[in-house]
């Protein structure tokens, strides 16, 4: 199947006009009129996930975030960047992005993760150019549920050995409202308190921060930028099976951060 056409199944689904201004999606190395007959989702684009793709005779690498996101002068081997974008050169791999239009679509990664913890329906924190998506969801439980107990399910849910709580007092604490921002989403607590949330879930979140929304009496659950994120094949594959006679097949390099 033609590139092009695969990459109009994806748009169809997550335009890249839902995207953040900030941000660097679509098809960020490939010729659109390329043949593609195997395809491999990653969550980052890096040395190790480049290799299985070149071992494996990927043609297209469909990641969540940009291999390439800010401006490039140079493209040569002296730097890890340009090394890994000369390899997908030479081995005809096209590389495309989802990253914060995938977070923002309705049915995308925001809405995908509330789901993994049985909540639905959730309104918007922060909409995106009136295109009824955004970042961040906020979602009421039927009734409001003792704190303990909700952190179970989410240890139950993710990887409970990296999870981190902001909050005083969690003992006594009851929750109805739960906001969700898969990745990075620390900043939008505020925005999340203002629409009634109890609590926040999200990743890689910043001391001043957590310092901040800890003052405030809000709780902020950090269970890690990848464990938020790395349900992002899931979504990939489904909006795939439309496609025939393609393989697909899926690889993650292990998390950043390491317990030890």
């Amino acid at each position: 199947m033609i590139l092009n056409e695969i990459i109009k199944v994806l748009e169809k689904k997550f335009p890249t006009t839902n995207s953040e201004d900030w941000d660097n999606v679509g098809l960020l190395i490939g010729k659109r009129n390329n043949e593609i007959k195997k395809i491999q989702i990653s969550l980052d684009v890096t040395n190790k996930v480049l290799e299985n793709a070149i071992k494996n005779n990927v043609d297209l690498i469909i990641s969540h975030h940009p291999m390439i996101f800010s401006e490039i002068k140079r493209i040569n081997s002296d730097t890890i960047l340009g090394n890994k974008i000369i390899k997908a050169i030479e081995n005809n791999i096209s590389i495309y992005t989802l990253h914060t239009n995938l977070d923002s679509t309705i049915g995308g990664l925001n809405d995908f993760v509330g789901e993994r913890l049985g909540l639905t329906n959730g309104k918007i924190i922060d909409e995106i150019k009136e295109n009824e998506c955004g970042i961040g969801r906020v979602y009421s439980l039927n009734e409001k549920e003792e704190f303990n107990n909700f952190l179970q399910k989410i240890k139950e849910t993710f990887l409970k050995e990296n999870i981190r709580v902001v909050g005083r007092e969690l003992n006594s604490k009851k929750i109805k409202k739960i906001a969700i921002v898969n990745g990075a989403g620390s900043s939008y607590w505020r925005k999340a308190k203002k629409m009634g949330a109890d609590l926040l879930i999200t990743g890689d979140v910043k001391y001043h921060e957590a310092l901040d929304a800890l003052e405030e009496n809000f709780i902020i659950i950090d269970i890690g930028h990848y464990e938020t994120e790395h349900f992002f094949g899931k979504i990939i594959l489904k909006e795939l099976e439309e496609i025939k006679d393609i393989n697909v097949i899926e690889f993650n390099d292990l998390p950043v951060f390491t317990k030890i």
